[in-house]
């Protein structure tokens, strides 16, 4: 699977010093560069041999380590690069699933995971997502640019569970606007399920997290967690901050009460009232939960959906993005 991505000529290969918040050493991992002359992402590629991304818990694909738009930056490097668990080394929009099935196989047998692929199941403890595991086949990879597009298509063959699963990371022409479209074939004999979700992991013109940033629902919302009521608020449709975050403390929310099951709940802003940066998140599937994470570097809103597809039929989903500039700035 490397050695195909080293042959494409199609690539823009980004590979200059000081990309990525000056760390240099970003520039030795498989990159392509998209643009529609408004917006201008870069995103990571998968290889199982040396692609930035090789852990367990996330899809490998889609993972946009830099998004511009009129001189504000949107994703990067949230995290400490002195040597961090595979499990947090990712940037950007990215995405992770639930297992198809992990409790149904013996310890030493293998599991399925979507953007993974086929991983050895090493005892009988429960699933965790914050431990790697040994991965037995990343499946078949392949990839399709365009000036403004990355298509990437997985495939994995175990029998049972088996798909090809696509992720389209478009700017739109003409617009502010990004979207990135998934499509998941079930070529297996059984039923796939799992629970899909979107980290998000915003950066925004990478400024620390706290009293200049806001974030905003289409309805009133509430809900328990760390920190809420000391570092932040929920208050009718808005989640504001109190402080600023310092250090490595977070910030957790499990469930937000309030939101329906219906697509017109999938409508989330994130500003930074400091610099004017503002993103809208929106998709095309009903929620079945948002949670909220964030440190003292970066955001997270996380849509979380439910997959099911049966045996030869497809399941399709969005998530849309609309980079804009608050008409307002605070001092």
């Amino acid at each position: 699977m490397g050695s195909f991505f080293k042959k494409v000529v199609s690539i823009v290969f980004v590979m200059f010093l000081g990309v990525f918040s000056g760390n240099c050493q970003l520039e030795k991992y498989p990159q392509a560069e998209i643009t529609n002359d408004i917006l201008t992402a870069r995103l990571f590629l998968p290889d199982a041999e040396i692609g930035y991304y090789k852990g367990t818990r996330f899809d490998w694909s889609g993972i946009i380590s830099s998004l511009e738009y009129k001189g504000h930056t949107y994703f990067g490097q949230w995290f400490d690069d002195d040597d961090p668990p595979p499990f947090a080394t990712i940037m950007g929009p990215v995405e992770a699933y639930s297992p198809f099935n992990y409790n149904e196989v013996d310890p030493g047998s293998d599991f399925v995971k979507l953007g993974v692929g086929i991983i050895k199941k090493p005892t009988n403890e429960a699933y965790s997502p914050f431990k790697q595991y040994t991965i037995v086949d990343p499946g078949e990879w392949k990839l399709i640019t365009k000036k403004n597009e990355v298509r990437l298509v997985q495939r994995i063959n175990s029998g049972t569970y088996s798909y090809e699963y696509t992720k389209i990371v478009q700017l739109i022409p003409g617009q502010p606007k990004m979207v990135i479209e998934h499509r998941l074939k079930n070529t297996g004999s059984k039923r796939i399920k799992t629970i899909g979700f979107n980290h998000n992991f915003f950066v925004i013109d990478n400024q620390s997290i706290g009293k200049d940033f806001e974030m905003t629902f289409p309805v009133d919302v509430s809900g328990t967690g760390r920190g809420l009521g000391d570092a932040f608020e929920l208050q009718g449709n808005k989640l504001t901050f109190l402080r600023d975050l310092e250090g490595d403390e977070s910030i957790a929310c499990k469930y937000l009460e309030g939101l329906t099951n219906g697509v017109e709940d999938f409508d989330i802003k994130v500003e930074n009232l400091h610099t004017g940066a503002g993103v809208k998140l929106s998709g095309d599937r009903p929620l079945s939960r948002l949670r909220l994470w964030g440190t003292a570097r970066t955001l997270c809103p996380e849509p979380h959906l439910e997959i099911k597809v049966e045996p030869g039929e497809e399941f399709r989903w969005s998530y849309f993005y609309g980079f804009y500039e608050t008409n307002t700035m605070r001092p």
